[in-house]
Order: C-alpha cells, then structure tokens, then sequence
C-alpha cells in the first residue's frame, strides 16, 4: 500500500442528486449524514457543505420511464468543486439508486484534479463495497456504517503520514486488490458528537419548499433531528440496523433537549423525529416529552420515520399529545402475523396495534402507517390479508410500499441466492417490484399497489374530506399539478388506451 503524500486542508461533503419514482412526490429536508460528519470535522478542517438535492431542487430530468432525477447537474457540482478547491470531497450515497450519480461525481472530481481524494459512505457502499469500487475506479476510500469517527481518523492518518491499512470500517485499493476492513467500533457515547451543522447548509431553502418527509407539517419553519442510533430487532427488509450495527445507542435526554433549545433560537416551530426508535426506551422518551413541556417549546411535532407500536403505551402516548405530537406514523409493514413472524420477523402483535390506533385517536392525534407486500416467500393470501387489516384498523392515512431487497438485509441474500432478482440493485424503489417469485410477478404487485392506494386514499376524501384536505392542504396548494399529472396517469389514461 502506498501512503498519500500531501496535507489535507478543506473537505467538501455532497448530497448527490436524488433518483425518485414518479409516483412519488419529492420531499426534502437537510441531510443529518453530511451535517454531523461536518459537524466532527469543522474544528480540524475547513469544511463546505453542498447538498445538490436541494440546490437543484427545480431541476428534473427524466432517467428511465417512470424515473426522475432532481438536483445540481454534474457539471454544476464540478464548478462547485473547482470553486472551493477541496483536497478530499465526501459523498453520501443513502438510497441505491442514487449510486450511479455518485460514480459520475467521483470522476468529475478526479478530472478537476487527480490529487482530490474521493471518500464515498452511506447504506448502498456499505453493504455493496466490493460493487462500488469495481465499477467506478474514481472512488478512493468508501466509508464503511457511522462515519464520524472513521472518516476523521482517516484524514488524520494521512495528514500524520501512517498506514490506514488497518483502519477499522473503510475499502480502498490496496496494491490494486480492493481491501475490506469490516466495521467492528461504534460510538459508545453519541452524547459526544456535536450537532449537526445546519449553519452550513442553505435552511431557508428547504423552508420555502416546505414538503418534508411525509409530506405534513403544522407549522413552519420544521427541522429534522435524531436522538438515538440503531435498532436491536432484526427485521429481514431493514437495512438501517444493520448499518448501525444493531446498537441501540441513545443520547441523553439533556442533550436532546439542549438541541432542541438551540433550534428554538433558530426559530424553528415543528420538530421531525427521525429515529428507528424514538420511544424503545420508554422512560428516556417520556424524560424528552416532559422537558419539552417544562421548557415551554411549544414544537409540534410527528415521527414520519416511524414507531415499533409495541413500544407506545397510554401514559407515554398521553404525554406526547401534551409535548406536541400530532402525528404518530405506526410502522406496522403487514396485516398478516404469520409474515410478520416467518418471513419480516418482527415483533409485532396486530391485535396490539389496534389497540395502540385507537388511544391514538382517542387522545386526538392523527395516525399514520407503513405497510408492505410482496416479500419473498409471502403468498397472496398473506398480501389480501395486509390490505383487509388496513381496511380494518382505520388509520388517517397511510403509505403501501412494494417490499424492495436492500442490499445489506437479509432478503436481500435470499433473492439473490434464490435468483429472484431481475433488475440491478442501483434501480430499487418501493413503487416498483424488482423480483417475481412463483406466488407473484412484478406487474401483479405494481397494479394491485397502485389501484388499491388510489381506492383507499378516495375513499379517506369521501368519509372525512375536511380532515383529508386538513392534513395534505401544505402539499395540495404547492404542488397541485403532481396530484393532476397523478390522476390523469392512474385513471384517465387507461381509459383511453382500453
């Protein structure tokens, strides 16, 4: 292995372009992995942070039928790169399909100059290193799960003149032979990283936009935070444990609520939690909420990433309606137990749930869901079965996804091992199925998806339109020609074509 002889100086971190099915509307927020390696970095070295998705955010480009691209062009981050002359620059590549962009931004930077280290991290590099480095030579380090640490480490290394060849978590080429050092350390003591960065990033952009994750808010300006990593459960579709580690670290509430006291200062209103696992640990999360209300916060707030509903009780949910919740997202995934047990494996008790739905209801919040089909292994019935419970546990709204194997999960190894997949990993997307199995193809999955989502939002309009238009009335008035493009694909074009 050859050390690398020059002095770094300036780190620039990207958020590459997001890919986005058509069926789903764009929604962005400042990305937390480049604001809190920045953040780790900042008192080191001089760090910049450009997040192409929102810099771009009005420019789209078609990529294949169905899929669309938004954000800076190549050549726009290139100009950026030459700009600020960075000795390494950073990309974050969360989702897979963003990947390819990405290798296109690596050489863009290597023919700025060959000099510029390109560090590439986030869940697609992670799980698939060998992959990446393969396909795009203009990849120099990849960060391999949490990158605080690794990355800081790295740079120190090659500024002190030593070998990273033992470095924990990182690939790289090592005597043109791609080297694998698996992640073994996590940060014990997450209360140790400072805040992410925003006073980097453009806020007021995002605020304009204001279309978050999930779409809702109930006032403005909202932010995103974390207050815990990782997720003991070992759910066979979720990736995002696996890459934590399966580490349940948590951040003490007095650190949460420190945060929570500087994005007020900022005049931020709702807060939008986007932990696996916001309320696991019940008395942490209730020492949260309650300091949220001694501190006179007045955030609203909701989880669009999602609660195991397993761990919500009455008191807790009591104390979230008075802290500002308006919003719980249950992350279910399915309707039918034996897929939940056999197949997801996750601790889930659907009559549980429903219980759970109601004193959400009762309590006058609004409820949210997640569910999936068309796992690998899961029958028809298993499927009608998910789409009967959602009928059933009357939810305000709610999200079907089609069951994508994540590189990384360990579906992901038994499509593969099984050669149930038809498309390469870097085209993933929870509207589209990427395998068939011997119960269920792609065009089954897609059609019963699309008509049975379209049914059952037009129904929630007819039942309750004044609570309908309350939740989705910020999405409707700034983007009511994605609801008439939506409509006219999904009902009127059919009919034309038959």
């Amino acid at each position: 292995m050859k050390l690398i002889k020059q002095r770094i100086k300036k780190v620039l971190l990207i958020f590459a372009p997001v890919i986005f099915s058509c069926e789903s509307p764009k929604q962005i927020m400042p990305p937390l992995g480049i604001s809190y390696i920045g953040a780790f970095l900042r008192n080191d070295y001089e760090v910049r942070l450009l997040d192409a998705a929102i810099e771009g955010y009005n420019q789209e480009i078609s990529i294949t039928e169905g899929f669309m691209c938004y954000g800076l062009s190549v050549e726009q981050i290139k100009r950026k790169i030459e700009e600020f002359t960075p000795d390494v620059v950073g990309i974050s590549c969360i989702y897979s399909n963003q990947f390819k962009v990405v290798a296109d931004i690596c050489c863009s930077v290597k023919s700025v100059s060959a000099d510029i280290l390109t560090v590439v991290g986030g869940a697609h590099p992670t799980f698939l290193p060998e992959d990446c480095l393969k396909f795009c030579p203009s990849i120099d380090f990849i960060i391999l799960g949490e990158g605080e640490v690794t990355f800081k480490s790295l740079l120190d290394n090659i500024n002190a003149g030593n070998s990273y060849e033992q470095a924990d978590g990182i690939a790289f080429r090592n005597n043109e032979q791609i080297q694998i050092n698996p992640k073994k350390d996590f940060i014990k003591n997450i209360d140790a990283i400072p805040y992410p960065a925003r006073d980097l990033l453009p806020l007021k952009k995002y605020f304009k936009v204001g279309l978050p994750m999930g779409l809702v808010s109930r006032q403005e300006p909202a932010i995103n935070m974390i207050t815990s990593r990782g997720c003991p459960y070992k759910c066979s579709f979720c990736s995002s444990s696996v890459f934590w580690g399966r580490i349940y670290r948590t951040r003490s509430a007095e650190n949460v609520l420190a945060e929570m006291a500087e994005l007020k200062k900022m005049g931020i209103r709702e807060i939008k939690f986007f932990d696996d696992n916001l309320t696991l640990d019940k008395q942490r999360a209730k020492t949260i909420f309650q300091g949220m209300i001694d501190k006179r916060f007045n955030f609203t707030w909701n989880t669009p990433n999602g609660i195991a509903a397993q761990t919500l009780d009455e008191e807790l949910i009591i104390l979230m309606k008075k802290s500002g919740c308006y919003e719980i997202t249950l992350a279910i995934e399915s309707g039918d137990q034996k897929t939940l047990r056999e197949i997801i494996k996750k601790p889930i008790d659907l009559d549980q749930s429903m219980r759970i739905a109601k004193l959400i209801k009762k309590h006058g919040m609004d409820s949210y869901g997640f569910f999936i089909i068309g796992f690998p292994q899961e029958t028809k019935e298993g499927i009608y079965n998910t789409l009967r419970f959602m009928e059933k546990i009357k939810l305000d709204r709610v999200s079907l996804f089609l069951a994508n194997p994540l590189p990384g999960t360990e579906i992901y190894k038994e499509c593969v091992d099984r050669g149930y997949l038809s498309n390469d990993p870097v085209q993933l997307d929870y509207f589209k199925s990427s395998f068939k199995t011997k119960s269920f193809d792609q065009k089954f999955l897609e059609n019963l998806r699309r008509r049975w989502y379209w049914i059952y939002n037009l129904k929630l309009i007819l039942r309750n339109p004044f609570k309908f238009f309350k939740i989705y009335n910020k999405f409707i008035l700034r983007k009511p020609f994605f609801l008439i493009r939506s409509v006219f694909s999904k009902f009127i074009m059919p009919e034309l074509k038959k």
